[in-house]
């Protein structure tokens, strides 16, 4: 993914020596597209080789490029804190949260600046490590959605206030009485180990009972859980639809679904499935939000982070700051 923000990389160099990663190559010989420049008005592209060099008792060697000047990465903290970055953060937030008084072309900023630069402030301030599993897969899933205000043909204004209230989920993570991890995830983590528990026909009725458009309301998952754990635990099957046409669609459908959505959820890995898990308990469709998590999986590693799961940090893409000139990156 060609970034339209980059910082420079480098602790140690002078004033006229800025170097910010671009994006990976994927070739088996590695290496990366780094920008560097004077002025952000005079950039200029390389492709070069990896450094490689790997610290004593370091599992991952430096990022950089070769013969890059100061330090390696595997000896430093690759992100600093920076004070303007949670302001530029707001700003975004501002604009999304006001996206039908901007221009599209504004909106997409917005939403790519917030995700981004949100992704580089948890990093800089070392949330990002302790971080649990549900909580870097939902922050994975943000970065997916960086450019997704381009493609959409859905509301800007929908879309973008939906991406906002998530983005601002993950910056409460520092605020002054930040709380450790997002709310819900703990929640999460039982629910979804009490639906691994239960049979797999009273976990399709509870997944496929979780989508939009029934004609009778759905139970919240946690009380369909409870519900489907008490009666399972008794050797009981699922009872049959109600004797009305549309319970008995509602039934079939359900049954359909839930198939579908418990074979999907079960693929995926751990972290994602916990926050599959919190956002179908939230209200989300269980089948779209497990769609979409194996998409947003498949999205990241196109852009170069193959991290299905939530390993301690990312290394291959990194995400950051200073505004350089897209047209001349």
């Amino acid at each position: 993914m060609p970034r339209r923000s980059v910082i420079c990389e480098l602790t140690e160099h002078g004033p006229e020596q800025h170097a910010g990663l671009i994006r990976p190559l994927a070739r088996p010989e590695g290496g990366a597209v780094w920008a560097t420049w004077t002025t952000p008005e005079e950039v200029v592209c390389l492709a070069l080789y990896d450094c490689g060099r790997r610290g004593e008792g370091q599992e991952r060697p430096c990022y950089l490029f070769g013969a890059h000047p100061g330090p390696c990465s595997c000896d430093r903290d690759a992100l600093v804190e920076d004070p303007a970055r949670a302001a530029r953060i707001d700003a975004a937030l501002a604009v999304l949260a006001a996206a039908d008084q901007h221009d599209k072309s504004a909106v997409q900023s917005a939403a790519h600046d917030a995700t981004l630069l949100t992704w580089d402030e948890l990093r800089a301030r070392q949330i990002w490590r302790s971080l649990p599993a549900c909580g870097q897969a939902a922050m994975y899933r943000l970065l997916a959605r960086a450019d997704s205000l381009r493609a959409t043909r859905a509301s800007v204004a929908s879309t973008a206030s939906e991406l906002a209230a998530d983005v601002a989920k993950m910056t409460r993570l520092w605020g002054p009485s930040s709380p450790p991890r997002l709310p819900d995830g703990e929640t999460a983590a039982a629910l979804l180990d009490a639906l691994d528990r239960l049979p797999l026909e009273w976990r399709t009725l509870v997944l496929g009972g979780q989508r939009e458009h029934r004609y009778q309301a759905r139970m919240p998952l946690e009380e369909a859980v409870a519900w489907a754990s008490r009666h399972s635990s008794e050797g009981l099957a699922p009872p049959p639809a109600e004797d009305d046409w549309t319970a008995e669609w509602d039934r079939k459908e359900d049954e359909r679904r839930g198939a579908t959505t418990s074979e999907r959820l079960a693929t995926l890995p751990y972290g994602w499935r916990v926050d599959a898990v919190r956002r179908i308990a939230l209200g989300e469709d269980a089948l779209g939000t497990v769609a979409a998590a194996a998409l947003s999986i498949n999205v990241i590693r196109g852009y170069g982070v193959d991290r299905a799961s939530s390993d301690p940090e990312p290394t291959s893409l990194h995400l950051t700051s200073v505004q350089a000139n897209p047209q001349k990156a």
